[in-house]
């Protein structure tokens, strides 16, 4: 199919989105969309961004807008880049390779999860310094240190260490489903696999997917995994990691402006604002809430990503008003893997551009430095300030 033709039929992620609970297994379906508890901090992340403002400056020169920006040295296409996504291979085989592709392709960071279905060296291999490495910390210090190890070999320049999951969310739709990796063959995973057999064939076509990051630390338990897996992560911890990381540093998961505050003291060179995309606490914050007082605490200088709740172009563009210096997402592109497949990595991110574009000619914003700024250059003057006389 054309782009253009795939741009007329899957122009949101709205179209994605239906498109992909069409394609893949409920079980499947429920992990990808689902958040933790009844809901609620999904919900507020994405009305959060629908209630979100930008007010246009009709009568501003605007031609072909920017779209590129520099982070920690290097420039990007984009300001928007993939969140880490685990299991991404039981949504669509592959997944993370084809987005890593397409991020070396389109000038935008991805970053390669430690629960990816492909390795941290084959993502360092198709994204090259397009790649950024997420690190879920791990109660077995050698494991942990094996595994930097092999990021810094692949060439690893960014580290993102997530801090928001000291235990596992209580995810009731997975809890429902009993959702594992390989899915449990009980009578209701078989006949819903049954039901969509094209799924079905694509797994089998290219095998069950699994953690490669943890190949070569598997024993002979199943269970390995999460007596392995340290959420927790303490002040000390963190300085470790700063002292043992040699590039950039990232920490995902803050929502308090003390806690950023105290990440900047020890080091960190940005923080990623997020709620882990309602997945964790249902009582998070929004993190368009949490950032406008987290950038006041750190300074205009200091870099600000943020997660959780960005569906589209404009979503970026109002995260950027808000605060943010870049954007990630990770249920758009993966509605776009699932829909679509291989070609879904390339038409999400041409969708995402085109919306970012056809927002800032909306409000004549011609730049993302600019846009950065855009709340406090459009604010209402007061009375004092339109009195002539």
């Amino acid at each position: 199919m054309s782009d253009k033709r795939l741009m007329s039929r899957y122009p949101s992620s709205t179209y994605l989105q239906r498109r992909a609970r069409r394609r893949l297994p409920g079980f499947v379906f429920d992990y990808l969309e689902g958040g933790s508890g009844r809901q609620a901090a999904l919900a507020r992340n994405t009305r959060g961004f629908d209630q979100a403002d930008l007010t246009p400056r009709y009568f501003n020169t605007c031609g072909a807008v920017d779209l590129g920006t520099r982070l920690f040295g290097q420039h990007y296409q984009v300001p928007f880049g993939v969140a880490p996504i685990g299991m991404d291979g039981l949504i669509c085989p592959l997944a993370v390779s084809h987005l890593a592709r397409a991020a070396r392709a389109h000038g935008c960071p991805l970053v390669a999860s430690t629960f990816a279905t492909t390795s941290l060296e084959e993502v360092a291999e198709l994204a090259g310094q397009q790649a950024w490495f997420q690190l879920y910390p791990f109660s077995d210090a050698a494991i942990e240190s094996d595994i930097l190890d092999r990021a810094e070999r692949a060439g690893y320049q960014v580290l993102v260490v997530t801090v928001d999951v000291p235990v596992g969310g209580r995810r009731e739709r997975d809890m429902r489903n009993g959702l594992s990796l390989p899915p449990r063959p009980g009578l209701g995973v078989c006949a819903d696999v049954m039901r969509h057999p094209g799924w079905a064939f694509r797994q089998l076509s290219k095998g069950m997917p699994s953690f490669s990051n943890l190949h070569p630390y598997k024993r002979a338990s199943n269970d390995f995994l999460p007596a392995k897996v340290e959420g927790a992560v303490s002040w000390q911890r963190l300085e470790g990691f700063r002292r043992r990381w040699p590039g950039t540093l990232l920490v995902k998961g803050v929502l308090h402006p003390e806690d950023a505050v105290h990440c900047q003291s020890l080091g960190v060179d940005g923080i990623i604002v997020s709620n882990h995309g309602g997945r964790q606490l249902d009582a998070c914050p929004s993190t368009l809430e949490a950032l406008p007082g987290i950038r006041q605490a750190v300074g205009p200088a200091f870099p600000l990503l943020v997660d959780s709740g960005i569906r589209s172009g404009l979503d970026v563009a109002r995260a950027l008003a808000a605060g943010a210096d870049f954007a990630l997402l990770g249920r758009t592109f993966m509605y776009a893997m699932a829909a679509l497949g291989e070609a879904g990595a390339d038409h999400s991110m041409r969708m995402l551009r085109e919306e970012l574009e056809n927002a800032l000619q909306m409000i004549r914003c011609p730049d993302i430095d600019e846009l950065k700024h855009w709340h406090s250059q459009s604010a209402v003057p007061t009375a004092r300030e339109t009195h002539h006389g």
